[in-house]
This record gives C-alpha cells, sequence and structure tokens, in this order.
C-alpha cells in the first residue's frame, strides 16, 4: 500500500473511531477534593475527555507536617480541545482564575475552548512568546526537509528551562502574584502540553509551599507518560510519513526529563544565589507573603484531609 493510501486510510479510520465515541456516554467527572480522603490520590489526575494532563496539586506533604489542600491548584495542558461535558466539569471546579502561559502564536492557532459565558477570570501570561514562535519555525522546517543535523532537543529542553529562572523571571512572578491574590480559592494554570512552562511554574509553588524536592520532581515527571500519550496520533503520523527520525526527536521534546528541570534550579542558584532569594528578589515574595500562601493553600497538621 502506497504512502498516501494509508495516510486516507488512517484518516477514515480516525473519523470511525470518532463517530462512534460520539455515542458512548462519558463517565462523570471526578473531581478528587470530593472524594473520600483516602480515594483522592487516585483521582489526582481529571478524568476530562478533551483537557490532558489536567491535575489536583492537592495532597503533597510539607516539611512542616502540613498538606498541600485539594481543590485548589490545579496544572493542566490546552483546554483547546474541551468538551461540552468537559466545560460542565470545568464550571464544577468553582476556579476563580486561569492561567495562560502560552504565547500569541500558540493561542491564535488554538484558541481555548472555555465555558460560555467564562466564571472565572483569564489570566493570559505569555511566556516563551518569540522564542517559542522561532523553536516551532525550526521544527517544523526540519521536519519537511527531513534535515536534522545539530539539531538536540534535549538541549533545547535545557536552555529553555535555563529560561524559565532568568530571563522569564517576570512572568513567574505574575503567575505567583496572581495565587497569592486569589485568597485561596481555586487557581489553574497551563500551557500547551502543561509540562514546561507549567511544570516548572508547579514545581516553583510546590517548593515554596514546602514540599520536599522528591515529591516536586515526581509530579513534574508524572507528565511525561501523560503529555506522549496526547500527542500519540501524531507521533504516529509523524512516524509513518517523515520517518523514525522525526519521530524520534520530537518524542524528546513532547516529554519532560528530570534533568530539565534540575536545570532550571541550578540556574536559579546560579543567578540568584539561592532558591530563597529567587523567591525574594525575583518572585518579590516577603516572608510575609508566604507565609499567606502557606495559610491559603496548606492544610493544619490537625486537619490533614483538606
Amino acid at each position: 500500500m502506497s504512502k498516501t493510501k494509508l495516510f486516507w486510510s488512517l484518516v477514515a479510520i480516525a473519523m470511525l473511531v470518532v463517530a462512534v465515541i460520539q455515542f458512548i456516554p462519558s463517565p462523570a467527572l471526578v473531581i478528587p477534593a470530593q472524594q473520600p480522603v483516602a480515594e483522592r490520590e487516585s483521582h489526582r489526575l481529571l478524568n476530562f475527555e478533551g483537557i490532558a494532563n489536567f491535575r489536583d496539586l492537592g495532597g503533597y506533604p510539607t516539611a512542616d507536617g502540613r498538606r498541600v489542600n485539594w481543590g485548589v491548584l490545579y496544572r493542566a495542558g490546552t483546554l483547546t480541545g474541551a468538551s461540552n461535558a468537559d466545560l460542565k466539569g470545568l464550571e464544577q471546579l468553582n476556579l476563580n482564575t486561569l492561567i495562560d502561559f502560552r504565547s500569541t502564536v500558540e493561542k491564535k492557532e488554538e484558541p481555548n475552548h472555555l465555558p460560555d459565558p467564562v466564571g472565572f477570570s483569564v489570566v493570559e501570561i505569555p511566556t516563551l512568546d518569540d522564542g517559542n514562535q522561532a523553536m516551532v519555525g525550526e521544527i517544523m522546517e526540519r521536519i519537511e526537509t527531513g534535515n536534522f543535523e545539530g539539531f538536540d532537543p534535549d538541549q533545547l529542553m535545557l536552555e529553555a528551562n535555563r529560561q524559565f529562572a532568568t530571563t522569564f523571571t517576570p512572568q513567574f512572578r505574575q503567575y505567583i502574584h496572581t495565587v497569592l491574590d486569589a485568597g485561596g480559592a481555586p487557581v489553574a494554570w497551563h500551557c500547551s502540553a502543561g509540562k514546561d512552562r507549567t511544570g516548572f511554574a508547579a514545581a516553583v509553588l510546590l517548593r515554596i509551599l514546602g514540599v520536599p524536592q522528591d515529591l516536586v520532581m515526581q509530579d513534574y515527571m508524572a507528565s511525561k507518560h501523560l503529555a506522549l500519550e496526547a500527542r500519540r496520533s501524531q507521533l504516529i503520523m509523524l512516524r509513518v510519513f517523515k520517518g523514525e527520525e522525526a519521530a524520534d526527536k520530537l518524542a524528546i521534546l513532547m516529554g519532560v526529563e528530570e534533568a530539565w528541570l534540575n536545570a532550571a534550579f541550578e540556574e536559579i542558584d546560579a543567578s540568584w544565589g539561592s532558591f530563597d532569594n529567587y523567591v525574594r528578589e525575583g518572585l518579590g515574595l516577603g516572608e510575609a507573603d508566604v507565609a499567606q500562601l502557606k495559610a491559603q493553600l496548606l492544610s493544619s497538621p490537625s486537619n490533614p484531609g483538606v
């Protein structure tokens, strides 16, 4: 079978699958904060239909014996593919604010699908804006030409994460103050796949709250399988029509690696002297602000089930 015939066969199969799925009733959204405490962890990943990698950051323990409250901090991928059922589910979360880290180009190409009317504030914090456009342009050109000479996706992501800790400090300062200003009301933030910009933002906030570094990394790495699974069909098509090398290079970019987040934190120490200095001087949080964040977002040791 020629590649052209194979392509249209795959398209036909995909359309058939979509048509069948439309007639299958979707399961009700399971919201972790509404479940018994012992069952919440197993539902950390919310079962949205068209929103990938939507996770509740609740339940993580802190060094002082408290835990992150459930139902107040959410991280996610793009909401572009949100179904009508997803929109009803979003309303159940009682969000106060949705933070969008995507670039202008990303938002133009894949606008979010949100409830109408939107019952929460949408704060746009474009991060990697011009850089993301240039990177995407280079990747698309290399895929089309098949020329990957000198292209190292791992080094590309290492440098991007270093920039999160330096060049884009104003953006993450705005993010952290948006969370602070929400006063403990539910906040969600996302980028495209919900793994890089979103992952760094989540890691910084969890670390400020006192969550141990191994759990911060565990949460970060949970995106690897989820992000790749969300793009699985794209990788299959790429492998069929553009070859193994193109698919393998893009698969690296679509995942996450511990070294990437480590590079960001190492850059924080190198550029700011310490994480505490970064929080104070880079993010503009004083001791009272940090104490307020902890009061808003953490349960007391006597009431860990919040």
